[in-house]
């Protein structure tokens, strides 16, 4: 009887190994098949910032195409011409702006369409204005040419010459604003 005892603890001694070693056997393929889960999706994942790094490099690439594009057409000079006035406006002031506006419209069509020619016309009494005109010394009438060009400005004050002939000798004073806004508008 103890031996038939011992014979059953035997067995069943073995079938628990057995189970056991089957049970830790299919944790272990578990843990392979995670593994491989795993190695597959770092391998997607891989794949995916492979193909969103191109695509990023791609961006980049065309971002870094679209801004030298933008920087070759923003190379072109920009000119401001900048006229001054008190409220209470004389004739050669009022004279001074016409013929500035027949010059840009004569002239600088194209360009002020474009963007690259504009006149700003500003009250110094208007305290919206103030500072600009404190940035051009203005106060009262005064006609600035202003260059604009690689973050650079070149300002020339053609006051004197606008109040000397715009209202007597407009084809004159024409002929000098024309001029400095040509070589304003040239590339050097």
């Amino acid at each position: 009887m103890k031996k038939r005892f011992l014979n059953n603890q035997i067995i069943l001694l073995l079938i628990s190994l057995i189970v056991i070693s089957s049970c830790n056997s299919n944790q272990d393929n578990k843990k392979d098949l995670n593994q491989d889960d795993l190695s597959a999706k770092k391998t997607k994942n891989t794949a995916l910032s492979k193909d969103m790094q191109q695509q990023l490099d791609t961006s980049i690439r065309d971002s870094s195409t679209v801004n030298a594009s933008v920087q070759k057409k923003e190379e072109k000079p920009k000119v401001i011409i900048y006229n001054f006035h008190l409220t209470n406006r004389c004739l050669s002031c009022r004279a001074i702006e016409m013929a500035t506006e027949k010059t840009l419209q004569t002239y600088f069509a194209k360009e002020v369409k474009e963007g690259r020619v504009k006149i700003e016309i500003l009250n110094v009494d208007d305290d919206a204005n103030k500072d600009i005109a404190e940035k051009y010394e203005a106060s009262g009438s005064a006609l600035f040419v202003t260059r604009i060009f690689k973050e650079k400005e070149t300002i020339k004050d053609l006051t004197g010459e606008g109040f000397k002939f715009a209202r007597t000798k407009e084809a004159r004073f024409i002929e000098l604003l024309k001029k400095q806004i040509e070589e304003y508008l040239k590339i050097k």
